[in-house]
């Protein structure tokens, strides 16, 4: 058999390293579950739970203490807003606070006695908001509602006092908006979060998975004892190169189908987002699969059982999602740790990704990005193909 592989050149050797990895991956079921199956499946369900985009009528409570018409028609601006339905009327706090520790509203309004008497004499009046602030998102929501419902109403009052003074309904609102304020809302303009996180996700998910994938089979090769070299030790310096460009066609070829899924099919079904040029999102891909593939190769000489990738790995993805800035501005992340996270691809790849797919900018726009990516695959390469050098030398110094 060695005298078989003796006679291939490194393009030969290449080839049969790409097919025995590829027949390693599948037929290992753990490495077909992570590398194929959680690929399939992730993006998916994330993509499911987040198909509504927006919070939508969170149920909360009005507690109004004045019974007025002005009180019932600001209720009624509140419960005809898409964000928020008003569920429940209770008859004070106390009543309010139950059905908010039972969990059956997210939120109490409360309009104060003498609500609609300060109002039409010219009065500030406050309408309180009794939110939970530790689900940002739904906190959010009534906030906004709560700020634009009292805008509106605000105007309203203050066109009916003008125009009883005598101006025109136009002249009024003007008076009682004198700077309008026009707000343009680019690249996500229903500001959904599935829109906004799932095009960054799915590239975090293909780069763990990989690097699982990888780090699994690397575990595996060690708890076997085996070689995973073709030729004899004493030529085996001739193999190393083949060897690790043909473990890293295999990821490669699986790579691309899983971008296939995650990056073309997933995106259309949910309709995210999507000004770029095709081409231009691969190139900027291509490097960061190499990164990716050469740093899982180099982690997964460090693992000597096939649960320590797993856990290792799955300890490293929460993260590398932190570290992208999609969860948290990278602006507000200390200068130290923003300089460390870029030992994981994805810090690099997922900004620039979102340039090109939201906003619709050019490859020479994530230049800078790219050269990164570059680079990163090359000294990861380098750096793997060092180690397996000094592994081939150790061996044949046996």
């Amino acid at each position: 058999m060695n005298e078989k592989y003796n006679k291939m050149n490194g393009w030969e050797l290449m080839a049969a390293h790409i097919k025995k990895e590829l027949k390693a991956i599948f037929s290992d079921g753990g490495a077909m579950l992570i590398l194929i199956g959680a690929m399939l499946i992730y993006p998916i369900i994330y993509s499911i739970g987040y198909f509504n985009e927006t919070m939508t009528e969170l149920s909360v409570g009005v507690v109004d203490l004045d019974h007025t018409e002005a009180s019932r028609k600001y209720t009624g601006m509140i419960d005809a807003s898409a964000e928020l339905q008003v569920t429940y009327q209770p008859a004070d706090l106390s009543q309010a606070e139950n059905l908010f520790m039972s969990d059956e509203i997210s939120g109490v309004v409360l309009i104060p006695k003498g609500f609609q008497k300060d109002v039409l004499s010219g009065k500030q009046t406050n309408v309180a908001l009794y939110a939970d602030a530790s689900y940002f998102l739904k906190y959010k929501n009534q906030f906004t509602v709560l700020a634009t419902v009292n805008a509106y109403f605000s105007g309203g009052v203050s066109v009916l006092r003008y125009m009883a003074e005598g101006k025109s309904f136009e002249q009024a609102k003007i008076y009682s908006n004198p700077i309008d304020v026009q707000t343009h809302v680019l690249y996500n303009p229903a500001g959904a979060y599935g829109s906004f996180i799932m095009p960054g996700l799915i590239l975090v998910i293909i780069q763990q998975t990989l690097l699982i994938g990888i780090g699994l089979l690397g575990g595996s090769f060690s708890e076997s004892k085996a070689s995973p070299f073709l030729l004899p030790k004493q030529n085996r310096r001739r193999e190393i190169i083949p060897y690790l460009f043909g473990k890293t066609g295999a990821y490669v070829i699986i790579s691309l189908l899983n971008i296939g899924y995650g990056v073309v099919l997933v995106h259309h079904w949910f309709s995210y987002p999507d000004k770029a040029n095709m081409m231009d999102v691969l190139m900027l891909l291509f490097p960061f699969l190499l990164a990716v593939i050469f740093l899982g190769i180099g982690l997964s000489t460090l693992f000597k059982h096939r649960e320590s990738a797993i856990v290792f790995m799955v300890f490293l993805s929460p993260i590398a999602l932190f570290l992208t800035g999609m969860s948290w501005p990278v602006s507000a992340i200390p200068d130290w740790l923003v300089t460390l996270s870029k030992i994981m691809p994805s810090t690099t790849v997922v900004p620039a990704y979102l340039r090109l797919r939201t906003m619709g900018v050019g490859l020479a726009e994530v230049k800078t990005e790219l050269f990164t990516l570059y680079l990163q695959a090359g000294i990861y390469a380098v750096l793997t193909t060092a180690y397996f050098f000094l592994r081939v030398r150790k061996a044949r110094l046996k």
